[in-house]
């Protein structure tokens, strides 16, 4: 990056990546639909993702195409951020200059289709970096921009492959190279998510949840057999290891037992009955409780909550635990809010400013609205008891505090009289919190006349072991006849 006080070099024109390199990277992505099927061990699947091998991020892609809960639980991170508002400030708002860079940046934003431009960048969350090369217009003197083309991380590195990734950005020939040539960082911007050790290419919340995700996609796959082999698995016993007709015999015979309700068969065959029996005996909920856990495992990972994903996890949750969950994902996504604010000030704001302003140039900052709604009842009943202790209370205060419209006739400077007919707002606000409080009394009532009904019925069936334990005791007592 070039110093603050420094112009950094016009960017050349026209695109780098050319449709030759993205052509190449379609190719490659072509093995997605043979990514885990085709290397059967997870081992090797995850120490190909921590060496950053070529084929990590085909790897990360079809965790995201075929998973549902992974591509639900990135989505909801990435719009948390996209649904906020955003705005160009100036650096100064009394400064005419300082307003007049503002306008211009806000202008070479509005002129592109920046919300999808941000939706692209985001991908670095779940892909540990995202690459967007900048495309400008140079002709009349100035750099004004034409694009933001996405570009895949396939084709680049930041460092020879296999070594640390803390260089500058470099281009691949191919998605499958080990090394790249440099490339102009003003013509791109990087998005790096949560970098450690200097390294660029993040930590990739993709490799974060391929665990989960493997065992829950894996489970479902014994959950799809159990649900096909229904009536077991049928082991037909053969005589002579070396005949192979025999032998196909036998397996023919096993699978009509398992496929079909009617068959006929030798009067000498010998099948076991025991695994058919353990087979229709085992209970499918435990396919079911261990996938909802890992995709409860997926969604903490991602959005560090459930029960807004879900309802509620395992059928049990709270009003305030709920809080407690979308403030984690609340507290999240305003993080990675900062990390994109400071993204596009420095590798866009400030190149466009020095381009076309220069380096004295009051620097305007591009930023989300992350203040916090207030509370306005608990406003209301702060202001209505201030307002009962004596204090004066403005028409203009009540206007502004609460964006209500002013009345005609009414003057901002005068000072509102109570009105004692009015019901008081802390005895409203007690009566909500006193409703939603009798609710939950009501549901905890009911719970435990559910557990009290269950204590009962485990004391009856004990009572019922325990007397016939005593009785088989006293049966096989042998009495002892004193002398």
């Amino acid at each position: 990056m070039a110093a603050d006080n420094e112009i950094p070099a016009v960017p050349p024109k026209g695109q780098i990546v050319s449709t030759q390199a993205l052509y190449l990277t379609q190719i490659s992505q072509y093995r997605n639909s043979l990514g885990f099927g085709g290397t059967r061990s997870p081992t090797a699947i995850w120490q190909e993702m921590k060496l950053f091998q070529p084929s990590t991020m085909a790897y990360y892609r079809e965790l995201e195409e075929k998973d549902e809960d992974v591509a639900n639980a990135l989505d909801t991170l990435k719009l948390s951020v996209l649904e906020r508002d955003r705005n160009v400030l100036p650096a100064n708002k009394e400064d005419s200059k300082a307003a007049d860079v503002a306008q211009f940046v806000k202008e070479q934003l509005d002129g592109l289709d920046f919300h999808a431009v941000l939706d692209c960048v985001l991908d670095a969350a779940g892909y540990g970096f995202s690459v967007q090369e900048l495309v400008f217009d140079v002709s009349m003197g100035q750099a004004s921009l034409q694009s933001i083309d996405d570009c895949p991380q396939e084709l680049f590195l930041f460092g020879d492959r296999y070594y640390p990734q803390v260089g500058p950005l470099q281009m691949l020939d191919s998605p499958w190279a080990s090394s790249g040539n440099p490339v102009p960082e003003e013509k791109f911007l990087v998005m790096s998510y949560r970098m450690r050790g200097r390294s660029r290419i993040g930590q990739p919340l993709l490799k974060a949840i391929f665990w989960p995700s493997w065992f829950k996609r894996n489970v479902q796959r014994l959950w799809l057999q159990f649900a096909e082999k229904g009536p077991g698995t049928a082991v037909v016993r053969y005589n002579d290891a070396n005949n192979a007709e025999e032998r196909q015999n036998a397996v023919n015979i096993a699978q009509a037992i398992v496929d079909g309700t009617a068959i006929a068969v030798p009067a000498n065959f010998d099948y076991d009955q025991e695994l058919l029996k353990i087979a229709r005996s085992q209970d499918p909920a435990v396919y079911e409780h261990f996938f909802q856990a890992m995709q409860y495992s997926i969604v903490r990972r991602v959005l560090g909550e459930t029960l807004t994903s879900f309802g509620n996890e395992g059928g049990t949750g709270s009003k305030a635990l709920g809080t407690t969950h979308a403030d984690t994902l609340e507290k999240r996504s305003v993080e990675l809010c900062r990390a994109l604010e400071s993204m596009i000030n420095r590798q866009l704001v400030r190149r466009l400013v020095l381009w076309n302003f220069g380096p004295d140039a009051p620097m305007p900052k591009w930023s989300f609205d992350l203040a916090e709604e207030e509370d306005l009842s608990t406003r209301l009943a702060i202001d209505s008891g201030l307002q009962g202790l004596g204090k004066k209370i403005t028409v203009g205060y009540v206007v502004e505090r609460y964006d209500m419209p002013l009345a005609p006739g009414e003057n901002p400077d005068d000072v509102l009289v109570p009105n004692v007919n009015a019901p008081k707002v802390q005895e409203q606000l007690r009566s909500t919190e006193s409703a939603a409080f009798s609710e939950s009394e009501e549901a905890a009532k009911a719970e435990m006349a559910e557990v009290d009904e269950l204590l009962a019925r485990m004391k009856a069936d004990a009572e019922q072991v325990m007397k016939e334990r005593v009785r088989e005791i006293a049966d096989q007592t042998v009495p002892v006849v004193k002398p």
